[in-house]
């Protein structure tokens, strides 16, 4: 089924299935496989009538089997379906996890819906799961696309205060952020910030700096010392 499903021939895996459930042995992997199989044929609704037919059949849906269709939903541009499935999950005792909420922010962001990513954003810091570097960086990402600067700063500067220390792709995203607002300023401090901690600039990076910052080598010289430096 999962071979059918990657080569996107879900009907040899429905066929596959339905003989499965026919014999009986069809269980939670199995409807979990499909479900993504679907998902990933961009049948959304078929995804969600598989959903819906394994809670008929008596079998609990685990964290994968929501994650897939989440995801699958905001891919599909359906948010609010998203949104009633992570619902959906917690009332029926299935806790969100890192993943969960990693989701769960990303489709909001690519939705436009940023107020909503930064109330789960803290929602995560005040309970027990603490949002790691993966969660900040869909965040400080999505904030930076929609050109709310001030907003991916509060965010990249509260993660460190929360112990979740920015790495060399957080530090990238925010400053390509800056370069592509031209707040060149502020890009220039974060590169310098950067390289004092031992990170360096990734291609798209540098190619923003080269194509801004052609007359003002400042930042290019920053990053040629420390570019030569990891070459070393």
């Amino acid at each position: 089924m999962d071979g059918y499903c990657l080569c996107k021939q879900i009907d040899k895996a429905r066929k596959l299935f339905d003989l499965m459930v026919t014999n009986e042995i069809a269980d939670i992997f199995s409807y979990s496989i499909l479900i993504n199989g679907y998902c990933k044929c961009k049948m959304i609704d078929d995804a969600k009538d598989i959903f819906v037919e394994m809670s008929h059949k008596g079998l609990v849906p685990d964290a994968v089997t929501y994650h897939t269709l989440i995801k699958g939903m905001f891919q599909a541009g359906r948010p609010q379906n998203a949104k009633e499935l992570f619902r959906n999950m917690c009332s029926h005792g299935q806790q969100p996890n890192i993943v969960t909420f990693s989701i769960m922010i990303n489709g909001l962001c690519s939705q436009g819906n940023l107020d909503e990513a930064l109330t789960l954003l803290k929602e995560m810091e005040e309970s027990q799961l603490k949002p790691d570097l993966v969660t900040y960086c869909i965040l400080i990402n999505g904030l930076c696309q929609q050109g709310l600067m001030d907003e991916a700063y509060k965010v990249f500067r509260d993660m460190e205060k929360g112990g979740c220390l920015p790495n060399n792709c957080c530090y990238n995203i925010i400053i390509q952020g800056f370069l592509k607002h031209e707040d060149l300023p502020k890009a220039s401090e974060l590169i310098n910030e950067m390289v004092d901690k031992g990170f360096s600039a990734d291609a798209t990076t540098t190619e923003l700096v080269v194509r801004l910052l052609c007359n003002d080598d400042l930042i290019l010289r920053h990053l040629k010392v420390r570019n030569e430096g990891s070459a070393n």
